[in-house]
């Protein structure tokens, strides 16, 4: 009660006045709390520490394997985004027929031989887990074979041992908590938004001034801009992976971030209908396909927009303040309904008490 006579901020009386109201209600869980020390652990589980640099406590010749893989497979990974966000992003079509540059198929040869460090390095760590038995976390273990799918994906490295740490470059192994996302999405926010913005001139320029741009620099443009738009890809995707391997509620994250997962997903859907329509000979189901994929390809530059909108709006204090204290008040909502039913349930066992003392 001292605290809370000497407590002067409006924000805190007004939750505690708020509290008291339901006092009633939440009589039970009072009643019953002796019987129960857990109704009264109401100390936060949030970790928002920023923990870097740590060591790797498990050390065995599997986590000292990892040690010295992880920079080589972070490079790796990092490179085969890059290829990647340059493939899906430069298909051109002529006269009804998709044409690849010599460009993009020197990419994919350079992707496809990269791809075999991912499958040697896994079937190392299954190697060295069996001969030192030696238990790879579940989380881990699934992420080293999904990367066999999609290499990149190795760009956020959790520990194989210690499935908690993450190495980062420069952090080294660090803590996947809040605190690490926290910090890493704010250093992400206004390079993000730059980039976004790089959307507007090639939009410009493929709308309204391909022909004097391109009579201007007396080159192709198509390529230029797809390079353009392969790396607006390749910047929203790393942010994604980076932050998606760091948070554990991943369909949370998702959730979230639904409009950077469609930016980084359309490409792929277009890229992978246009490889099947390659083995299609009929000219008219490739000139369907190619409009789809300039269809879905418009849809991407739309949701680019949106993205931009939406972290312009984030950094914008007003515009934020509602959007937080809205979502405040639904999870206040819904921490009221949770403990109506938990005092519900209190009250049923306190009824079955007296009846069965």
């Amino acid at each position: 009660m001292a605290a809370l006579q000497r407590c002067q901020n409006p924000f805190v009386i007004a939750q505690i006045e708020n509290l008291l109201e339901r006092e009633r209600l939440l009589d039970p869980i009072g009643e019953i709390s002796l019987d129960f020390p857990l109704l009264l652990q109401v100390k936060s589980t949030r970790d928002t520490s920023l923990q870097t640099n740590l060591k790797v406590w498990s050390m065995n010749n599997l986590t000292q394997y990892q040690n010295r893989i992880v920079w080589p497979k972070f490079i790796i990974s990092f490179i085969m985004l890059i290829i990647s966000a340059a493939i899906i992003n430069n298909f051109s079509y002529e006269e009804g027929t998709l044409q690849y540059s010599n460009f993009i198929s020197g990419m994919a040869i350079i992707y496809g031989c990269l791809w075999f460090f991912f499958f040697i390095d896994a079937l190392l760590i299954m190697a060295l887990a069996y001969m030192g038995k030696v238990k790879i976390a579940q989380s881990s273990l699934v992420r080293t074979l999904i990367c066999l799918i999609f290499p990149p994906i190795a760009i956020g490295q959790r520990n194989l041992v210690e499935p908690q740490k993450i190495w980062l470059p420069f952090y080294n192994w660090s803590k996947c908590n809040e605190g690490l996302y926290n910090h890493l999405k704010k250093q992400f926010s206004i390079p993000m938004i730059i980039i976004a913005l790089l959307i507007i001139p090639v939009l410009l320029i493929e709308w309204q001034f391909y022909e004097e741009v391109e009579s201007f620099l007396n080159t192709d443009l198509s390529l230029l801009l797809g390079l353009i738009q392969g790396f607006i890809w390749f910047a929203f995707a790393f942010e994604f992976l980076l932050l998606i391997a760091i948070t554990d509620n991943k369909f949370s994250y998702i959730k979230k971030n639904w409009i950077d997962l469609l930016i980084i997903l359309l490409p792929f859907v277009s890229f992978v209908r246009s490889l099947r329509l390659v083995k299609v000979a009929k000219i008219t189901q490739l000139s369907r396909g190619y409009k789809l994929r300039a269809l879905l390809m418009k849809a991407r530059e739309g949701f680019i927009f949106a993205s931009f909108f939406s972290r312009i709006m984030a950094v914008k204090p007003d515009f934020q303040l509602k959007k937080l204290m809205k979502k405040l008040n639904e999870n206040q909502k819904e921490r009221e309904i949770i403990e109506e039913d938990l005092a519900k349930l209190c009250k049923w066992l306190l009824d079955k008490k007296q009846t069965n003392p």
